[in-house]
């Protein structure tokens, strides 16, 4: 078998070999103007960024206002295009760039504020794979991305989020629980691709519905973000299960 590349675009396409995955995976092609086009009709809303970086840098929302009126977002940063050519020549632009396409999930919010999860999965030689931590990173005021560098966003645990957030009425523990299956279920898909890899930081999303969604999968995730939430002993678990080179995300 050919060693996969560890792009986002590659790990996606595996995860969709999945019958199981697929309702949890946000509808992604590679960035042509066509594929634009046919997302941003069905959608109203997508989600442009690069397929080999990390860390929210690149990420751009695109979001239909009516039906002459598209509104950019990149970073903190809003500007309207009113002409589909210039839309084409924005797109045809950002296409160069190895980047892909998805469908924007309607992420729950906490303060008006879209958070997203992350799940830590990971397992010892020759051991299942196990879920040993769980965070929440709610974005910066007026930024979509939730990367704490790039918005100034928090972090949390995913227990005081969902006490606070729109999801409240819903049972926690049944989300929880949710959240564990298909980020076990996204390992086990992606192991024996990269048998190599025993920890998996997967990024993960609710929706206004309490949907769980999976935003993309990291290998070298940076377990210091853990070392915000009071409660350090899941930090130390995930240390346990060996030394990971760190990576600035």
């Amino acid at each position: 078998m050919t060693k996969p590349n560890t792009s986002k675009w590659t790990k996606y396409k595996l995860l969709r070999k999945s019958s199981k995955l697929r309702v949890n995976l946000p509808e992604t092609a590679w960035l042509r103007e066509s594929s634009f086009w046919r997302l941003i009709k069905k959608y109203g809303e997508v989600i442009i960024k690069p397929t080999g970086s990390y860390g929210g840098h690149g990420v751009i929302r695109i979001k239909k206002m009516d039906s002459s009126i598209y509104e950019v977002q990149d970073g903190a940063t809003k500007k309207n295009f009113t002409q589909h050519s210039q839309l084409n020549a924005y797109i045809k632009k950002q296409a160069s760039k190895n980047n892909i396409i998805q469908q924007r999930i309607p992420l729950a919010t906490v303060n008006d504020r879209p958070f997203d999860l992350r799940v830590m999965v990971q397992r010892r030689l020759n051991s299942p794979w196990e879920v040993t931590g769980k965070l929440a990173k709610v974005a910066g005021k007026g930024y979509i991305v939730t990367n704490i560098r790039l918005s100034s966003g928090k972090v949390v645990s995913v227990e005081q989020v969902l006490k606070n957030s729109m999801l409240k009425k819903m049972r926690a523990n049944d989300l929880l629980s949710q959240l564990d299956k298909v980020a076990l279920h996204a390992a086990q898909k992606l192991s024996p691709y990269y048998p190599w890899v025993r920890t998996m930081g997967i990024d993960m999303a609710l929706d206004k519905d309490g949907n769980v969604w999976i935003i993309e999968v990291n290998f070298i995730p940076m377990l210091e973000l853990f070392l915000k939430l009071k409660d350090k002993s899941m930090f130390h678990k995930m240390k346990s299960f060996g030394k990971t080179k760190p990576r600035n995300k």
